[in-house]
């Protein structure tokens, strides 16, 4: 549960990065949330932003998974410039796929990605391996 200032049940790295990304990615009218599940063998959380009538919209999966993070190609391109709040969105790929990554600075001048913005391929794959798990066969 994540309010305006608290940060309650998030993982250190979540707690620290949490207020500048929600704020980068704030929909007006909606309640920013972070949704912790499972992929495969892997523990995510993905960003989203629920309507007053609880629709659900992913904004970004969070990258801090180390096996996420390790998907993650940058495109040789220069740096971009952060914005205010120290973020940049970097172009990146997975799997050959095209991505945007939102990242911050190391500490040693490289880019630590903190969240892969959401896109149509990722939402559909999202949304197979949702059904996958609420389809499980009947014995």
């Amino acid at each position: 549960m994540c309010g305006s200032v608290s940060a309650i049940g998030l993982e250190e790295e979540d707690r620290r990065s949490w207020p500048q990304l929600r704020e980068r990615l704030r929909r007006p009218g909606h309640l920013m949330a972070l949704m912790r599940g499972v992929l495969g063998d892997v523990e995510v959380a993905a960003v989203v932003a629920v309507t007053p009538a609880g629709e659900v919209e992913v904004l970004a999966v969070r990258a801090t998974a180390p096996e996420i993070a390790q998907e993650i190609t940058f495109d040789d391109v220069p740096e971009p410039e952060p914005g205010p709040d120290g973020l940049a969105v970097r172009p990146a790929t997975i799997g050959g796929y095209p991505i945007q990554v939102i990242t911050e600075p190391d500490g040693q001048g490289r880019p630590r990605p903190l969240a892969v913005l959401s896109t149509r391929w990722i939402d559909q794959h999202l949304l197979l391996y949702a059904r996958t798990l609420w389809h499980r066969r009947r014995r």
